[in-house]
């Protein structure tokens, strides 16, 4: 598959902007059943949008059962995102805001950590967010997954593409079942507004800390129409990927998860 990358990171931003203006304004798209962290603004090729890879934990699980890393990513290309990891507002200029250019990744998290950020870019200054990471090691005893350093077009998770696209994405996928049982087949789907695309993992991961698979690659396909459209996870337990994707588990399951987001002008 051909990956899309010319809008994403390295096309000049007058251009985007200017292709912006000339079409449509984008409507937001949102998984059916979706847990969604926040809204995600419209994308207008100004403001900036900075959204987190992974999101928090969905509410089915409630935390992640260990340390993970988090990645900050914006829709501008260039764009500087200041955040803080301590709860205090993230400022320019604060000794207690760190910054750094679209994407940030390797952000680690230990322990239950409320992290706030925003993006600058060229003086327009995205929504401000925060999120509460949650670790609690009590989580591992149950089903579950975590996966981090998503990329869909091998630099961000973050991307503008063209309608119809591929992109490649790689990522850190681990997986686990419940103790209870053990040889129990899991699957973590992804996908887009609600359709499965397959699984970026399929197989008897075991119990906590069950498989990690490092650099996993997976192809998302880009939907034809403007928008802005979340990449989610669920996860499931069924005998096989086919099996998971013919019960919808985007749409039917709730311990759904952002791993990247998708802008189509």
């Amino acid at each position: 598959m051909v990956t899309i990358t010319a809008l994403s990171l390295f096309g000049a931003r007058a251009i985007v902007r200017a292709m912006w203006r000339s079409s449509m304004l984008a409507v937001i798209a949102f998984a059916s059943g979706c847990h969604v962290v926040y809204p995600l603004e419209p994308w207008d090729g100004e403001v900036p949008n900075v959204v987190s890879s992974p999101s928090p934990a969905s509410p089915q699980y409630g935390a992640y059962p260990q340390s993970l890393s988090i990645t900050l990513a914006a829709d501008i290309p260039g764009t500087m995102i200041y955040y803080t990891t301590d709860g205090s507002t993230p400022r320019v200029g604060s000794e207690t805001t760190l910054s750094a250019p679209t994407p940030i990744r390797g952000i680690t998290l230990s322990t239950t950590t409320k992290v706030r950020y925003f993006g600058l870019d060229d003086g327009a200054r995205s929504m401000e967010r925060t999120e509460e990471f949650a670790v609690d090691p009590m989580v591992g005893k149950g089903a579950g997954y975590l996966v981090t350093n998503t990329t869909l077009d091998g630099e961000s998770p973050v991307v503008i593409a063209e309608p119809g696209a591929t992109l490649s994405g790689r990522a850190t996928v681990q997986a686990w079942v419940q103790q209870a049982c053990r040889t129990c087949k899991a699957q973590v789907v992804y996908g887009i507004d609600g359709e499965d695309q397959g699984c970026i993992y399929d197989g008897n991961p075991s119990e906590f800390p069950g498989a990690t698979t490092m650099g996993k690659t997976f192809d998302v396909h880009v939907p034809m129409a403007a928008g802005v459209y979340e990449v989610m996870l669920a996860h499931i337990e069924e005998l096989s990927c086919a099996d998971a994707m013919q019960v919808g588990a985007l749409k039917n399951r709730e311990n759904l998860e952002r791993i990247g987001v998708i802008v189509v002008p």
